[in-house]
């Protein structure tokens, strides 16, 4: 970490908890914040983009740790864990294959997530419309007998799936609405019956 500054600090409060940092570090912008702190902020997005400085909205690439390692504390080991975690992805230094590895499961939960809400649904609409002109454009260029009719079938089904799976996602999306929406008239009403009766 040859971004680090260990220089003493002026005032090792933490703005983001108000409180004297708890294992504090010191960001690239020079501000200082406790690490657990900073990494609840970065968890708390979507882990895919460096986060921002609190104070001054800089990204954060590199998080200094201003305090000294020790062999048995566990909390400790967890936050310098955390910490090199957090460098190892966006300090700019080149990753392992293995780190992007390590990184699939995180990816794919995002991905399924975003599938939730509209746009993750125009996007799967968009895939399975690109899959499908690939397969009539493959049958077309191939001979009459190329494909066997048992693979059609399962391509088929396969389409059918995809097709409920939007189905349901595109329900259940409505229906979220509609209860936020029914939350929403409810609440107001009640604040107008109170603002009445007063």
């Amino acid at each position: 970490m040859s971004n680090c500054n260990n220089s003493r600090l002026r005032d090792s409060h933490c703005p983001v908890c108000l409180q004297t940092a708890i294992f504090p570090v010191e960001t690239n912008c020079g501000h200082l914040f406790c690490a657990p702190c900073l990494i609840a902020y970065w968890r708390h997005g979507t882990w895919l983009g460096a986060i921002s400085c609190p104070l001054c909205r800089q990204k954060v690439s590199v998080l200094c740790h201003l305090f000294s390692e020790s062999r048995t504390d566990r909390h400790e080991k967890q936050v310098m864990g955390d910490i090199r975690d957090y460098n190892k992805r966006y300090s700019g230094a080149p990753r392992r294959v293995a780190d992007y590895l390590y990184d699939t499961p995180l990816f794919l939960h995002l991905l399924l997530r975003g599938m939730g809400n509209m746009s993750g649904l125009v996007w799967l609409f968009f895939l399975r419309v690109a899959v499908c002109c690939f397969g009539a454009a493959m049958s077309m260029a191939s001979p009459l007998e190329a494909i066997p009719e048992p693979s059609t079938g399962m391509l088929g089904i396969l389409d059918d799936l995809v097709v409920v799976f939007l189905l349901l996602t595109c329900v259940l999306n409505i229906i979220q609405q509609m209860g936020a929406e029914r939350t929403a008239i409810a609440q107001t009403v009640t604040r107008g019956v109170l603002t009445d009766s007063l």
